[in-house]
């Protein structure tokens, strides 16, 4: 399987090309913004903030009043402890509010909702005022393929939960099916990969391939910055189904191994790679480096890791990895107001 078709089966969406996108950036850069617009905007925002009982009724009057007034909107945002789209329900369960900190329990039920249920970042919290917050998965109930949450917000300064007050959670989708490998053994013969690689001559702006991350040790940040990327190519193993590892070799100095989880936005594939020895002794990498490759077959993210091994050495290591996939990805639009107060 050559690497475009290795694209096809792992990125079925078709996404515009960086060109396209450069140049659609461009045009609206250099255009400019008219006052008749302007003027609208603002005529907008005034009938926004002299109706706001009316205008939180529809979903995006909501969201124009809570970027411009969010105090008004949750005060006039209807409670609703229950919502239903694509075939799921989310329902509120119970609240707790001490001091600087409320937390819900938010229950997910339906056909797609399954052990593994993952929100993949995709709620958020209403509430006017600085807080932070995160979500969990605490529980799930078979029968009834209930997923239960604990979705926990606290105020940015310490200061307590305003008392009645409302807070909107929403969730825009979320995955499932998901699977979880460990500490497998990748079939992939290192000895024959102790050559030079090849590199892909350029990053950025002008390529269709993009840094999109990694880690690193305070030593090792140097080589990091200067990362060299493998070419990608043809599936030297397939640990897992949707994974690949599509490079392998040496640049730098290091040895690398390249890992193409597909594209994460769509199924949030992922894994980390390491090397043992015949004793089991584990080598990790001196750091990773995470690449994106758009192109006109869609998206594929990388995950790429430099070992400090030599060519001699190589020979007596074996390539494992952990990996976590996802079968399905669901999409909608669930969002329930409630009072922050104990119930």
């Amino acid at each position: 399987m050559n690497f475009s078709e290795l694209y096809r089966k792992l990125n079925d969406p078709i996404i515009p090309s960086p060109a396209l996108v450069e140049r659609t950036l461009t045009r609206t850069r250099r255009r400019a913004f008219p006052l008749r617009r302007l003027a609208a905007l603002a005529a907008a925002a005034a009938v926004l903030l002299a109706t706001p009982a009316l205008a939180v009724r529809t979903e995006l009057g909501y969201a124009m009043l809570y970027a411009l007034a969010p105090a008004a909107a949750q005060f006039f945002q209807p409670v609703r402890l229950s919502c239903e789209d694509s075939g799921v329900t989310m329902e509120v369960v119970s609240v707790h509010v001490e001091g600087s900190t409320a937390q819900a329990y938010i229950a997910l039920s339906g056909d797609p909702v399954d052990s593994t249920c993952d929100l993949f970042d995709s709620w958020n919290f209403h509430l006017p005022f600085d807080q932070t917050g995160h979500c969990e998965r605490v529980g799930y109930d078979q029968e009834s393929r209930t997923a239960l949450f604990l979705c926990t917000t606290e105020t940015m300064d310490g200061s307590p939960i305003p008392v009645g007050g409302k807070m909107t959670f929403s969730v825009g989708r979320f995955l499932s099916s998901k699977v979880f490998t460990e500490h497998l053994e990748i079939p992939l013969d290192l000895s024959t990969l102790t050559v030079e690689a090849d590199i892909v001559p350029s990053l950025g702006p002008e390529s269709e391939y993009f840094c999109s991350g990694g880690s690193y040790s305070d030593e090792s940040r140097d080589l990091w910055e200067r990362a060299p990327m493998l070419e990608p190519g043809n599936a030297l193993a397939q640990p897992v189904s949707s994974m690949a590892i599509t490079a392998a070799g040496y640049a730098d100095g290091l040895f690398h191994v390249q890992l193409c989880r597909g594209s994460a936005p769509e199924l949030d594939n992922h894994g980390r790679l390491w090397l043992e020895d015949a004793e089991g002794n584990p080598l990790y990498c001196v750091y990773s480096a995470g690449f994106t490759h758009l192109t006109g077959y869609g998206r594929a993210d990388f995950d790429q890791y430099a070992f400090d091994i030599s060519p001699e050495d190589l020979e007596s290591y074996t390539l494992y990895g952990d990996f976590a996939t996802a079968a399905s990805l669901t999409e909608g639009r669930w969002q329930v107001t409630f009072p922050l107060e104990n119930t």
